[in-house]
């Protein structure tokens, strides 16, 4: 079965790159341009693992996490901030929201490959 990922980010550069990126690894990935997209997303195609980026629109990553978080499979979720917030005052605030893993942009392939492969498929 392929692992489902849910990218959420405002930037169509970082999204469409990174979606790239997962699909060559073998993911089936859905994408979002913000927090508040991401959630409805998340409610029809039940990734196992959401990537959001935290300065969006409309519902900034940190509000998605915790609003994806009350989902039915919200408690199982892969939750995975990719900012260029990486100051420790953010680390703290992903923490608080329910985030699983702070990465900081720009991360790397294998980075994000050993990330996912901590997840059961």
């Amino acid at each position: 079965m392929t692992k489902r990922i849910l990218i959420a980010d405002d930037d169509d550069d970082s999204l469409i790159g990174l979606s790239n990126l997962l699909n060559g690894m073998g993911y089936e990935v859905a994408l979002a341009a913000n927090g508040s997209q991401a959630v409805d997303v998340a409610q029809q195609f039940a990734p196992e693992v959401v990537i959001l980026d935290l300065g969006m629109p409309q519902m900034n990553g940190l509000e998605a996490a915790r609003a994806l978080r009350t989902l039915p499979n919200g408690r199982s979720l892969l939750i995975v901030a990719l900012t260029g917030w990486g100051q420790p005052q953010h680390h703290e605030m992903t923490q608080d929201a329910g985030f699983d893993v702070h990465l900081v942009k720009p991360v790397s392939a294998d980075q994000l490959g050993f990330i996912l492969s901590m997840t059961q498929p």
